[in-house]
């Protein structure tokens, strides 16, 4: 239904300044051995975060308007083959992506669309499997992470890895202040969306 996340799926927010990004990528994708499916706002910064994975010597491929028909069943058919490793997307192109075994969405850019928040997470978790969401927001991003919290119902918990350290990627992480949207009552619903391989602190970055 709309505005329900996948249940059997954990989100972790990490607030990175957009010059970062590439950087706290690759070390998300040194950490992750399965398939990642990432999302794009545009075609343009598609093509060239695909350029950069590979750079980083990860296989990868693009699937957006400006790819051919064939192009783009090439793109879906080696991902699900494991011939990318990450496939890189647009939310019109995706839509329609039925790939199983995904290990993690990585929402590169936050959706201009709120729901398509819910519509990208769902490519994660299925058929009884675990899945995780990453998200990078950027500083001035509070009202989307706001916006994202109200319609899922939870609070997108930000990332305390010891080894990615948010200080390294925005220096206003120690000044934060922002209290998510929502507040669960529910403990069992707040522990089925915590990351349970690292310690999290609420998404509070936002003065």
């Amino acid at each position: 239904p709309s505005g329900t996340a996948a249940e059997k799926v954990t989100h972790e927010l990490f607030v990175v300044k957009k010059d970062f990004k590439l950087q706290l990528l690759a070390k998300l994708l040194q950490q992750y051995r399965g398939p990642v499916l990432l999302f794009s706002r545009t075609k343009h910064n598609a093509r060239k975060i695909t350029r950069s994975i590979r750079d980083m010597k990860h296989s990868a491929a693009e699937i957006h308007s400006d790819r051919s028909l064939a192009q783009r069943r090439e793109a879906l058919g080696g991902f699900k083959t494991g011939k990318y490793k990450v496939l890189v997307a647009t939310d019109i192109a995706a839509r329609g992506i039925d790939v199983t075994g995904i290990e993690l969405v990585i929402n590169y850019d936050l959706p201009d669309d709120t729901e398509n928040y819910v519509h990208r997470i769902g490519r994660t978790g299925r058929a009884g499997n675990k899945g995780h969401a990453i998200s990078f927001a950027t500083p001035d991003q509070r009202g989307n992470v706001r916006d994202i919290e109200k319609l899922i119902k939870i609070s997108l918990p930000i990332s305390k890895r010891p080894d990615i350290l948010q200080e390294q990627f925005s220096q206003s992480s120690q000044q934060s202040s922002y209290k998510p949207s929502y507040q669960s009552s529910n403990r069992r619903q707040k522990n089925s969306y915590s990351h349970k391989r690292h310690t999290q602190q609420r998404s509070k970055f936002y003065r």
